[in-house]
């Protein structure tokens, strides 16, 4: 078990260094200018992040289902690309692959 004062100091400084490099980018965003080469590539950090945040979820989590061999996240998520591709739907898409995730691990 972690100590409550060791957890909450981490949380703490997480927090403050999360603070203090946000206030950087503000407080000297007068002094420099952003060429649009750089506005073309920052434009592409959120299509970077969302697979840095299902891949993880995705294959390596142990799986319960004995017959997908605990890969039924990869199932899902091979399903809801499809559902995505076909509906254009962020909603739908996330709407369908928890429900299926759900029905694949609580229900069969």
């Amino acid at each position: 078990m972690i100590d409550n004062v060791y957890f909450w100091s981490v949380v703490a400084l997480l927090a403050i260094g999360t603070l203090l490099i946000r206030f950087s980018v503000i407080a000297f965003s007068n002094r420099f200018e952003i060429t649009d080469r750089h506005r073309e590539v920052f434009s592409y950090i959120p299509a970077a992040i969302i697979p840095a945040i299902v891949v993880p979820m995705v294959f390596f989590h142990k799986g319960n289902l004995d017959w997908l061999a605990g890969k039924e996240r990869l199932f899902v998520v091979v399903l809801a690309a499809a559902v995505c591709w076909f509906t254009r739907n962020m909603l739908a898409t996330i709407v369908f692959g928890l429900v299926t995730l759900y029905l694949l691990t609580h229900i069969f």
